[in-house]
């Protein structure tokens, strides 16, 4: 749903770090989901490795139109990349 409507910021196969608060911006602009399908969709996307991976500190955070929107932060990388290790370590054990 997210992709569909949003494409410029919503991409699975090539996802970029969202906005901080972007589920405000949704829910002006979707009445479509359920607050809890909303949250549920959100999480999914910001969960996958991919997304994760792509959380360095500096890079561009963006809207729902693609636009810059913020950046990452040291301490938000640094925990994509705990994250990861730590989903890594699990599925190895």
């Amino acid at each position: 749903h997210l992709s569909a409507k949003w494409p410029a910021s919503f991409n699975p196969k090539a996802p970029r770090p969202l906005r901080i608060g972007i589920h405000h911006d949704i829910r002006v602009l979707d009445i479509e989901l359920s607050d809890d399908e909303l949250r549920r969709a959100l999480r999914a996307y910001t969960s996958m490795p991919r997304y994760l991976a792509r959380l360095n500190a500096g890079t561009v955070r963006v809207d729902l139109d693609g636009e810059p929107a913020g950046e990452v932060s040291d301490a938000e990388a640094a925990s994509a990349k705990a994250l990861l290790c730590a989903r890594k370590n699990k599925e190895e054990t």
